[in-house]
C-alpha cells in the first residue's frame, strides 16, 4: 500500500492537494475542483498505481452530467473527477431507464455502482430506480480499460413493485470467494440483503443460482451491502448502513466463515434477525454521526464550523491493504449545512485482537502504523462513545485525560495500556475495549495528533482524539 510520514506532503501530481472545503459554492461550477465533494455511495477499487471511485449520479445543484461519476487518485487523499462513465445514457442505457422509470430530463440518474475485473474485463454494475420505488434493476456494462468506453450488457436482476418477499434490486456489491467464484450482494430495507453467485464468463447470475437472504428483511432499515474477506482471520465481513441516508445513517458490520452466511455480530446475533431484534441489539456499530467539538483556535475553526463533525456516514466500500491497515470509503454530510452537501471520506481501519473492524476517527492522510507506548498517549483527549442506536444527532464528546495508564475525567477513573506495538486496551465504565492507536492528521484542528479506535466484547465502539499536536520524530 501507500503511506507518508507526517512531515511529507501527500497528493503530489494532481491539480490540487488535500481536502476540498465543504460548503464552498464557488467550487461547484468547475468539476475539476470537486475532488471528494459530490460523492454519494462510493465504490472504491485499485487498478495498478491508481485508485478509482465510482459513485451515484448526484451533486450539489444537480450540476453533474448523468451516467455514473468516476474519480481517481494515487494516494487516497487527492481525488480527480474524471467525468461520467456513460455519455449518451438515453441510447446506451435505454433498457435500464425504462425498467427503473427514470426521467433523465428530471435528472433521474443511476445509483450505487460497483466494479470488479474478471478475465481481463472490467465489469461495472449499477442500479436504476427512483426513491421509494421497488421497481428497480441492476445492470451490467463492460470495458477493456477501467475508464472505458463501457458497453452495456443488460439487466442482471430486477424487482417489481410490491413483490412480496423479494429484495429491492439496488446497491450491487461484488466479491470473489476464497475459491475465486464471483458473487454479487444487493438489496435494501425492501426485502433485505441478498447474495448470489455470478457466471464468471458472462457476469450475469449463474444458471440455477438462487439468491440467499443474508441480512434484514421484514422492513429492517438497512441497505448498501459490501463484503470483503480478510486474510488475517479468514472471515467474510459484511458492512451495511442502517437508518436514513440523510439523517441517521451509520455503518455496521457482521462476519461469517461462509460467503453466504450466516453473518453474526460480536454477540452471535444473526443479521437476518435484525427486524425482530432491532438495531440496538444487532450488528457491530462501527461509526455514526459524530462531533469532536473543535474549540476556537488560531485557524478560526470553531465548534460551529462545517469542519466540525459529520452526519449520517454510510454506504461504504472497503479496500484491503497490507500490514493490517485497510481502507473504508463512505459518504457523509454536515450537521451545519443542508443535506445536499455531501462528500467522501476514506478512513483506515484495522482488526482488533478479537478480529472485529475498528475504524479510525480521522480520514486517511498518509499515516503509517508506528510503535507506540503509554507515554505517547499522555495528554488531553476528546472521547466519543458511538453507542448502539442509529443516532440522528452527534454523540456528546467527553473530555478525558490519559497519563501513566490512567484515564481521568469520567465519572470513575478508567485505565489503558498499549501492547504489541500499536494495540490499545481500555477499561471504561466497567467495559473492556480493544483496538488500535496511531498518529493521524486531525483535519478539523489541522494538526497531527494521537488517536485511537476500539471495540468492546459487546460490539460497542469508542473513538479518542488528542488535542495537542504531536512532535515529529
Amino acid at each position: 500500500m501507500i503511506g507518508c510520514s507526517p512531515d511529507e506532503t501527500p497528493g503530489q501530481g494532481l491539480p490540487y492537494q488535500g481536502f476540498r472545503p465543504v460548503g464552498d459554492e464557488s467550487l461547484m461550477a468547475d468539476p475539476s475542483r470537486w475532488g471528494e465533494l459530490n460523492v454519494h455511495d462510493p465504490a472504491i477499487y485499485r487498478d495498478g498505481k491508481w485508485y478509482y471511485v465510482f459513485s451515484t449520479d448526484a451533486s450539489y445543484g444537480n450540476l453533474h452530467p448523468l451516467g455514473i461519476q468516476m474519480r481517481r487518485s494515487q494516494d487516497l487523499i487527492t481525488w480527480e473527477y474524471r467525468g461520467p462513465v456513460f455519455h449518451n445514457i438515453e441510447e446506451e442505457l435505454a433498457e435500464s431507464i425504462a425498467w427503473g422509470n427514470l426521467n433523465p430530463a428530471r435528472k433521474d440518474g443511476f445509483w450505487a455502482p460497483d466494479i470488479i475485473k474478471a478475465d481481463g474485463v472490467y465489469r461495472l454494475y449499477f442500479s436504476a430506480s427512483t426513491f421509494g420505488s421497488t421497481r428497480s434493476c441492476i445492470a451490467l456494462a463492460e470495458a477493456r480499460r477501467i475508464e472505458g468506453p463501457y458497453t452495456y450488457r443488460g439487466i442482471v436482476v430486477r424487482s417489481e413493485v410490491n413483490s412480496p418477499g423479494a429484495a429491492n434490486c439496488i446497491d450491487p456489491a461484488l466479491i470473489r470467494d476464497k475459491d475465486g467464484k464471483l458473487y454479487m450482494s444487493w438489496g435494501s430495507f425492501f426485502g433485505g440483503i441478498m447474495i448470489a453467485e455470478l457466471d464468471r464468463k458472462t457476469g450475469m447470475l449463474k444458471a440455477g443460482a438462487e439468491p440467499v437472504l443474508i441480512a434484514g428483511g421484514q422492513g429492517a432499515a438497512l441497505e448498501g451491502p459490501c463484503i470483503i474477506r480478510l486474510a488475517e482471520t479468514g472471515y467474510y465481513y459484511l458492512f451495511v448502513s442502517y437508518g436514513s441516508l440523510s439523517q441517521d445513517y451509520n455503518i455496521r458490520a457482521a462476519r461469517s466463515k461462509s460467503i453466504t452466511g450466516p453473518y453474526l455480530d460480536a454477540q452471535g446475533n444473526d443479521m437476518k434477525e435484525l427486524a425482530r431484534r432491532g438495531a440496538l441489539q444487532t450488528g457491530v456499530k462501527l461509526m455514526g454521526g459524530w462531533d469532536f467539538g473543535v474549540p476556537e483556535d488560531a485557524s478560526g475553526a470553531t465548534s460551529g464550523s462545517v469542519k466540525s463533525g459529520g452526519k449520517a456516514p454510510g454506504h461504504n466500500s472497503v479496500l484491503a491493504g497490507s500490514g493490517g491497515m485497510h481502507f473504508l470509503a463512505h459518504h457523509v454530510r454536515s450537521y451545519r449545512l443542508p443535506g445536499y452537501w455531501f462528500y467522501m471520506q476514506v478512513r483506515p481501519f484495522f482488526l482488533n485482537s478479537a478480529g472485529w473492524p475498528v475504524v479510525m476517527p480521522h480520514r486517511y492522510y498518509g499515516e503509517k502504523l508506528r510503535r507506540m507506548g503509554e507515554a505517547d498517549l499522555a495528554g488531553d483527549y476528546t472521547l466519543i462513545e458511538q453507542g448502539a442506536d442509529s443516532n440522528s444527532y452527534p454523540r456528546r464528546p467527553q473530555a478525558v485525560h490519559l497519563r501513566d495508564g490512567v484515564i481521568t475525567g469520567l465519572e470513575e477513573p478508567g485505565a489503558y495500556r498499549v501492547y504489541r506495538k500499536w494495540r490499545i486496551e481500555l477499561d471504561i465504565g466497567g467495559k473492556r475495549y480493544d483496538g488500535v492507536c496511531m498518529r493521524q492528521y486531525d483535519w478539523e484542528r489541522e494538526r497531527w495528533v494521537t488517536a485511537f479506535s476500539a471495540s468492546s466484547e459487546e460490539g460497542l465502539t469508542i473513538w479518542g482524539s488528542a488535542h495537542a499536536e504531536i512532535p515529529l520524530r
